[in-house]
């Protein structure tokens, strides 16, 4: 592998991991609290996190350029074409997508687990150990699928990032670049990289999730 391939492959790791582990970090708790609170609330959020998931990607990523661009509210930052913006691009594109999973992850749990906690006089924070136990399979689901999304994000990545060689380029603009030019080759061995990584990935998580359920 080259110095460069390995640092694209950085890129893309940096740039899907985070998200989807904030994503989890955030989106498991407020799950727990919507699922355990329940009534009219919980249904219309469960319904705005879903109609998220499917928000135009060029979209959310021109917002977040307006936001972020020199003359925009937070161009003080200074972090437009940064792997940062990519990374903050793709957490608000995952989070919806993990909370969506994680809620009806949730909802299969068996609604005796809540009755037995309670018939034992389990506090809430036992309760909540338990519906994470028994929904650990779905939540690793959720955020092996954040992860993937993130991963094989082209839109966010190209705007926020601007496909910044040695700097903020990752397989998938990559992958673009290498079309644009007509190396075929090249842009088929990137997609290769890229889908092995989405599939060991995705299947690593799922696996750890099922083992913790046990």
């Amino acid at each position: 592998m080259s110095a460069e391939l390995a640092g694209i492959v950085l890129n893309s790791v940096y740039v899907s991991a985070v998200p989807a582990l904030v994503s989890a970090a955030v989106g498991t708790p407020a799950a727990l609290w919507l699922h355990t609170r329940g009534g009219r609330l919980a249904e219309a959020l469960k319904a705005l996190f879903n109609g998220l998931v499917g928000i135009p990607t060029v979209l959310l990523g021109l917002l977040l350029y307006l936001l972020l661009a020199r003359s925009g509210p937070l161009g003080g930052l200074g972090i437009l074409y940064t792997l940062e913006a990519v990374v903050v691009g793709h957490t608000l594109l995952v989070l919806p997508l993990y909370l969506s999973y994680a809620m009806t992850a949730l909802d299969g749990v068996d609604p005796r687990v809540r009755e037995l906690a309670e018939m034992f006089g389990l506090g809430r924070a036992a309760l909540l150990k338990i519906y994470v136990r028994e929904a650990a399979g779905g939540l690793a689901a959720a955020a092996a699928a954040a992860y993937g999304r993130a991963l094989g994000e082209l839109g966010i990545a190209l705007m926020l990032g601007g496909d910044i060689r040695y700097r903020t380029r990752v397989l998938t603009t990559a992958v673009a670049h290498e079309t644009m030019l007509g190396n075929w080759d090249a842009a088929i061995q990137l997609g290769a990289v890229l889908l092995a990584m989405a599939v060991a990935v995705s299947a690593a998580v799922t696996a750890l999730g099922f083992r913790y359920r046990g």
